[in-house]
């Protein structure tokens, strides 16, 4: 019965860990340093980009697209969407501004770093959202304190409940 109960509550622990490390590595903003190739807006409904193949059914919206390549050849898509007061709170409301700066970037072919969130699914169409453009040297470190450090508080804290774990059964086997 004791190592049943040790078992669900090591299972349980790390499926939190699982979970909430992907849930974090979603969400958390990062950095890239890349080249703007080009922008797009694209019709959008519930359904994905509207044209002959899929009509609009609802309603719909506009979404910048902005187009990126690395040095190393690799290519990058981001979508450029508000936040509004929606989930997540990042509270962006200059998707207009962010996209006319891409834009000039597109032409002048500078080096810059783009903060974004999210995640490049192809089967499913999911871009990341940018929320920030700046210009900068190709040297420039992609580092984001911000994102590691919510990553090291979270390591801290499973470390935290590990310990508690561990102290629990080991009291437990005690008495």
């Amino acid at each position: 019965m004791k190592l049943t109960l040790q078992k669900a509550a090591w299972s349980a622990i790390g499926l939190f860990a699982l979970i909430s490390a992907i849930w974090l590595d979603y969400y958390l903003p990062e950095k890239t340093i890349t080249t703007i190739t080009g922008v797009e807006v694209k019709r959008v409904d519930k359904d994905g980009p509207i044209g002959r193949e899929n009509p609009a059914d609802g309603p719909t919206t506009d979404v910048y697209y902005i187009y990126t390549s690395q040095p190393d050849d690799e290519v990058r898509v981001f979508r450029n969407e508000d936040t509004r007061w929606s989930w997540p709170w990042y509270f962006k409301f200059n998707s207009a501004d962010v996209q006319a700066k891409a834009k000039t970037l597109e032409f002048e072919k500078k080096t810059a770093r783009l903060t974004s969130y999210g995640w490049r699914i192809n089967i499913l169409s999911l871009f990341p959202n940018v929320t920030k453009i700046e210009v900068v040297d190709a040297d420039v470190s992609s580092f984001s304190f911000f994102r590691w450090f919510w990553f090291a508080l979270w390591a801290a804290l499973l470390g935290y409940l590990s310990l508690r774990c561990e102290r629990y059964f080991a009291a437990k086997e005690l008495s």
